[in-house]
């Protein structure tokens, strides 16, 4: 122990402190680099290295000033603290048992923290003001758990005694390895039973983050250990490490301080690793006006100090200013609206929106909606996909068969609790009032005027069934239903393991026959009530579950999980099948409308877009958005439309085909004239994705009525893509540079302007 002593340096704090500070750094250079190569895949290319150094720089700082404080403690046990735990038996037991109690009441800590988390932050109606009561009931939980460290220290210095020394490791170096595989393992088991997916999660980003803990720990072995004779010769090692951190900081300053250009914004935003965790944060953090959206980093804000301009405005035309951010000042026009604000190009009506009055003749239909949950229309047997060599979905291709089939359909939002909302009441996702927009799951408000009330007030008897959270009281959806059967169905994480057909269509097969008996007993002057039936059956929604009499999975990664969805809507065709077969079985065929849908498609790694290319509420390229869309009528012949067409056009086709009076507020329109045989006009069709926790990306697009070009406007990065779906039906070369796509860009730009600055200012 003396020898030890005797060589302890003259400053031991100080050259501790200039360590741990200098190992960071330098990890953290190592993985700023790789995060700049994973980010110059996107157009700027190795452009993008100083500002993604930039934007690591305060983390990276950060952490080398705790690194260096760790690194000035450590030097209290000497220049070799490892070897020294290993020699000092009662400071290694004393150590070990220290950090098991930290563990211990750290993991008690997070245990306690949960349900307030979740009744004030999570489920609270104030976020803010439950964030806020959380902070202080932290900080009293802290205190309370550090006074009870000391004594349970005590305790475990008996279990830490007992503790084997295994080779170089000390029985504190063993303590700590075990507490964070096990807290590694804590953490899977939680979020898989919360319902995430490791493709969902920042994986990459979070590795690199811990990279920079477990990185700075090893350099700083090698450093003392076997490298500690390349360490001494690094002259003026104080001076070397003072102008890295100085460095960092004017790297850090240009960074955050500047406006990228366009390309290294979105090659960092949507290529990059830790430095888009990093972009991110900063948007929600920098927000000068204090009006919800950033002007960081080329973020949707383009004027940051003034509180009436952001994204989420409503642009007063003419008065000289944008604003929404988007496309200049809505110009005046004839009759006192605004114009397309695209200044040469007007946008012709949106749609013929419906009347208040119903237009189909004879006895009232029947109508049963059945809506599958996640299911991309490209995935049906009927539009060309095979797997094992055939196809997956016979049930539902004899339907199409049978229909008319609408196949190029788009839904108004790439998830579920944006998309069945606007469907239900014929408005877009930014209409729909509810009780927060910012929000995973709003609730829906009662001013709302949704497809089943409308039917429930012509006097149909109004059904509903499902068996998921989503369906709960407190969404709301269930407004015009007479009886919404919601039952066994599960909190949101087990929900998406669930497989809930099963339960629902022996309930609607149960229901089909009790009407079925009802009509058969009705008289002649007395006909039976006609009913509207919604089923939801959620399946291909992840996460897939492997079901009995399926194949076995035999790809890897990404094509496992679209095997997987591949054997969910074949298992979900089965039961599509026995709820058509039921209506049959019921004598309903004759007078019943059936009608096939999805809310939204699923993303297979189609496309990648701010770091994500897996599944859905993403991004809005069409394996997202298009879906089947099939009306099986009554004496109406089968045959395909090909048309552009949106699930917005849900309500008012119903209500048409069935004999109801459809809303005046509703901005669909009726496809029963399709139907009928007629010619279709074409419109556009619109769709967004408003940001929500967890993904604070906001789109709107729209397709042109012929189906020939999209555009894209990627507010949260303000930018635009524009694709020829004729051409480049895949949607992988953005053409909205090209200077030989100017009158398409117009065109399109003007349709969009149209949107933004007039459909949807009625809200």
């Amino acid at each position: 122990m003396a020898d030890v002593a005797a060589t302890v340096p003259p400053h031991p704090h100080r050259d501790g402190f200039v360590a741990g500070l200098g190992c960071a750094l330098v990890v953290g250079l190592l993985l700023a680099f790789i995060d700049a190569l994973a980010a110059s895949a996107g157009p700027a290319g190795l452009a993008v290295l100083p500002t993604v150094l930039g934007l690591w720089a305060p983390v990276a700082l950060a952490f080398a000033v705790y690194a260096g404080a760790v690194g000035a403690g450590l030097a209290a046990f000497g220049p070799r603290p490892f070897a020294r735990l290993r020699e000092d038996t009662r400071l290694d037991v004393n150590l070990a048992a220290a950090v098991a109690a930290a563990a211990l009441m750290l993991v008690a800590l997070a245990v306690a923290l949960g349900p307030p988390m979740t009744m004030l932050v999570v489920k609270g109606k104030r976020n803010e003001a439950g964030a806020h009561v959380m902070k202080v009931i932290a900080v009293i939980a802290v205190i309370g758990l550090a006074g009870a460290a000391l004594p349970l220290q005590r305790v475990l210095r008996r279990v830490t005694a007992a503790l084997p020394v295994i080779g170089p490791l000390s029985r504190t170096t063993t303590v700590a390895i075990a507490v964070v595989v096990a807290v590694l393992v804590w953490a899977r088991h939680s979020l898989y039973h919360a319902g995430y997916e490791n493709q969902a999660l920042p994986i990459g980003a979070l590795t690199l983050i811990v990279l920079l803990p477990v990185g700075t720990v090893v350099l700083a072995a090698l450093a003392y250990g076997p490298l500690a004779n390349v360490r001494v010769r690094v002259p003026a090692r104080g001076p070397l490490v003072g102008a890295g951190a100085l460095g960092a900081m004017v790297l850090a300053v240009l960074a955050f301080g500047g406006v990228p250009s366009a390309d290294v914004a979105q090659s960092i935003s949507n290529k990059g690793v830790a430095s888009r965790m990093v972009v991110q944060l900063g948007q929600q953090l920098i927000d000068r006006d204090k009006d919800g959206s950033s002007a960081f980093f080329r973020g949707p804000d383009c004027n940051d100090r003034d509180p009436r301009i952001h994204t989420g405005a409503t642009d007063e035309p003419g008065n000289g200013i944008d604003e929404n951010c988007a496309f200049g000042d809505a110009p005046v026009v004839a009759g006192g609206g605004a114009g397309s604000g695209a200044g040469s190009v007007v946008a012709p009506a949106m749609c013929p929106c419906p009347g208040g009055t119903a237009t189909a003749t004879g006895p009232k239909k029947n109508v049963v909606v059945i809506m599958v949950d996640t299911l991309r229309v490209d995935r049906l047997g009927a539009a060309g996909y095979q797997r094992d060599g055939k196809s997956l979905t016979p049930r539902i291709d004899a339907l199409l068969g049978q229909s008319v089939w609408f196949t190029h359909a788009y839904a108004q939002a790439n998830n579920t609790p944006r998309s069945m909302p606007s469907f239900m009441t014929s408005r877009y996702p930014s209409q729909i009032a509810v009780d927060k927009m910012y929000s995973k799951y709003p609730k829906l408000d009662d001013a709302n005027d949704m497809l089943f009330e409308r039917l429930q007030a012509g006097g149909w008897s109004t059904l509903g069934f499902a068996s998921h959270h989503y369906f709960r009281e407190e969404r709301n959806f269930d407004q015009g239903f007479d009886a919404f059967d919601n039952t066994g169905n599960l909190d949101i994480g087990p929900s998406n393991k669930d497989v809930a057909a099963p339960r629902i269509v022996p309930r609607v097969e149960a229901k089909l026959a009790e009407l079925g008996q009802a009509r058969k007993a009705a008289t002649a002057g007395q006909a039976a009530r006609p009913f509207a039936m919604f089923v939801h059956l959620f399946e291909p929604h992840s996460s897939w579950v492997e079901h009995e009499g399926m194949p076995p999975i035999t790809e890897k990664g990404t094509k496992a999980h679209a095997q997987r969805y591949d054997y969910e809507i074949a298992y979900v065709d089965g039961w599509i099948g026995k709820v058509l077969d039921a209506v049959e079985r019921a004598g309903l065929a004759e007078d019943t409308v059936i009608v096939l849908m999805s809310d939204h498609g699923e993303s297979f790694g189609d496309h990648s877009f701010a770091g994500e290319s897996m599944f859905h509420g993403t991004n809005l390229y069409d394996e997202q958005l298009r879906v089947p869309f099939a009306f099986r009528v009554p004496g109406a012949a089968a045959r395909k439309v090909e048309g552009v067409v949106q699930l917005l056009d849900l309500a008012p086709t119903i209500t048409d085909l069935v004999g109801a009076g459809p809303s005046p507020a509703w901005l669909g329109r009726s496809l029963a004239p399709a139907i009928r045989g007629e010619v279709l006009p074409p419109l556009p069709a619109f769709a967004e994705l408003l940001a929500y926790p967890g993904w604070d990306h906001e789109l709107k697009t729209v397709i042109a009525g012929d189906g020939g070009k999209k555009l894209i406007h990627v507010i949260s990065q303000r930018r635009f893509e524009l694709y020829d779906l004729v051409a480049d039906p895949q949607e992988k070369q953005d053409i909205y540079g090209d200077p030989a796509a100017k009158t398409a860009r117009d065109e399109m730009t003007g349709l969009m302007a149209h949107f933004v600055d007039v459909v949807l200012s009625k809200k």
